[in-house]
């Protein structure tokens, strides 16, 4: 069965991670959508446990540069105004 992709931007990304990694279009599809699998099959444990993982790397690369960590995450909105997109993401 064939899959027929209308969507210039995935398309685009598609083509991307296929040139990036060297791989045909269809082996970039398949390694995407198998590695997106995979996080959906992945334990709560093991969510966990990566995520854990993740907090410690942070807490040691705000140590080793002496950095404070943020009191609040930005919003998307205040990101896209620093970056100067308007609402159609266009600068």
């Amino acid at each position: 069965m064939a899959l027929n992709i209308k969507d210039p931007e995935t398309e685009k990304a598609v083509r991307q991670l296929a040139r990036r990694r060297g791989l045909s279009l269809t082996e970039a599809v398949r390694m995407a959508v198998r590695s997106e699998l995979d996080k959906d099959e992945l334990s709560e444990e093991e969510k966990a446990r990566r995520i854990a993982a993740a907090h410690r790397r942070m807490a040691e690369f705000y140590k080793k540069y002496n950095i404070k960590p943020a009191e609040r995450s930005m919003t998307k909105e205040e990101m896209d105004d620093i970056i100067g997109y308007d609402e159609n993401g266009m600068w």
